[in-house]
């Protein structure tokens, strides 16, 4: 059987070493010896940090200890490097270079240069009103931003935790737990829609005569339960016996243009099938037909480089579906 390997394994044995040797070094004398290696006098390199030159003889009598070599030799007015010394200039100026690097704090994120990807799970048709806006945003002012849609099933905050964002309806957020950052959207509801040749159906329908008529119906998958798909669609108790189901809100779109079948989607999307396809929107007299979008998110996420941003950038994209 192969080795169980985790994230809290012992460091190897070199690396043990390595931070004995780091903490024999005392790493803050590595800017001190930089300077001493490139001024080659205690004096000019006391004058740089502003210190006694005592402290800088004390310092260098740590160093030669530690490297145990001389690294500078008297020779008249200007010391001498050793080759200990000399072999030491270039990867100290490499390593001081990039120890500033990872000290040195993140500043904010700026969309107009950085490289990220940003992954968003959810439906397609939020994907429909969603993408266009922020893809032309992005093109303007994040030209090295990507953006994953995708439907990720999400039944706890380990799986919130895969992806950056989750947009949906307010109840199936909630239905997560309190422990995850949530942001509103939007605020639509459910109505229905048939084809534009269906004369015959009224302007608004009872439940009742919802049920009476032939209708397709938009079902996440066989392996979501009742109570979720409620919660990521208020009215689908009134879908009962559909003669159709599809897991795809734009597809449920032409099959009812092509057909005197009917199906309840949300306002906003309806109005976009509309565009492209020969359809009539019909109201549905039912009291739990509201819908509540927000965007939701691991806590973790919150150290993710641009995500802050792009919640913002979401927000701006929510505006415009206002």
């Amino acid at each position: 059987m192969g080795r169980i390997t985790n994230a809290y394994e012992l460091p190897a044995a070199g690396e043990i070493e390595l931070a004995a040797r780091l903490r024999m070094a005392n790493l803050d004398l590595l800017p001190v010896l930089h300077e001493l290696l490139r001024t080659r006098s205690v004096t000019r390199t006391a004058e740089s940090f502003n210190m006694t030159q005592p402290a800088i003889s004390r310092a260098l009598r740590h160093l030669r200890a530690v490297f145990d070599d001389q690294l500078l030799v008297p020779n008249g007015r200007e010391a001498l490097l050793t080759e200990r010394a000399q072999a030491l200039v270039e990867p100290l100026r490499r390593t001081l270079g990039d120890l500033d690097r990872v000290l040195t704090p993140a500043g904010p994120f700026d969309p107009a240069t950085e490289t990220v990807h940003i992954q968003i799970s959810t439906a397609d048709y939020v994907t429909r009103l969603l993408a266009p806006i922020l893809t032309e945003i992005c093109a303007r002012e994040a030209p090295h931003v990507v953006l994953d849609f995708t439907l990720v099933d999400i039944g706890n905050l380990e799986d919130l935790a895969k992806v950056d964002f989750m947009v949906g309806p307010r109840a199936r957020g909630q239905a997560l737990g309190k422990r995850l950052g949530s942001l509103p959207l939007w605020r639509d509801e459910m109505v229905c829609i048939a084809s534009a040749a269906n004369e015959a159906l009224p302007a608004r329908l009872t439940p009742a005569q919802f049920q009476a008529s032939r209708y397709v119906a938009f079902r996440r998958g066989p392996r979501v339960p009742p109570d979720v798909h409620a919660q990521l669609q208020p009215t689908s108790p009134l879908e009962v016996a559909p003669v159709c189901t599809v897991h795809n809100f734009l597809v449920l779109g032409a099959v009812v243009a092509r057909s005197e079948s009917i199906a309840l989607v949300p306002r906003k999307v309806a109005r976009e099938l509309a565009r492209t396809e020969r359809l009539r929107i019909v109201e549905i007299d039912y009291p739990r037909r509201h819908l509540f979008i927000d965007a939701y998110w691991s806590l973790a996420a919150d150290s993710r480089r641009g995500r802050v941003w792009f919640r913002d950038l979401l927000t701006r994209a929510a505006r415009q579906l206002a």
